[in-house]
């Protein structure tokens, strides 16, 4: 059970179709698939740690996190964070757990993208 269904009951959004970056519809392609037709599941969030503390900050931070194939954050890309928070922002966005993503049955590696709030 996820982490969004143990504590309310449903995941945080209806279910979504996985987009597939450009490189990886081409690969599709190139192998004879039909992107539109493969079978793909994205990543899900199992956990996140308390948002930290930003004193001083208001705003929205844009989170792209690059995920392994056992669903790792293994890279994060961000706009919006203050400058002397990034290293701090980065850690906590490391410890994020996820169920990997599937493309057709088997675990694969994605990109997801948040936008978190601080007021």
């Amino acid at each position: 059970m996820t982490f969004f269904r143990r504590i309310f009951g449903s995941s945080p959004t209806p279910p979504v179709k996985p987009e597939f970056d450009s490189s990886v519809a081409q690969r599709l392609a190139a192998a004879g698939k039909d992107p539109s037709r493969v079978e793909a599941t994205p990543a899900e969030l199992l956990e996140m740690p308390t948002k930290p503390a930003l004193p001083g900050f208001s705003g929205m931070v844009r989170l792209e996190l690059t995920l392994d194939d056992s669903g790792k954050v293994v890279s994060v890309q961000m706009d919006g964070a203050p400058f002397d928070q990034v290293s701090t922002l980065e850690s906590w966005a490391e410890k994020w757990t996820f169920i990997p993503a599937k493309m057709e049955g088997k675990a694969h590696p994605c990109r997801m993208v948040f936008e978190i709030t601080w007021s």
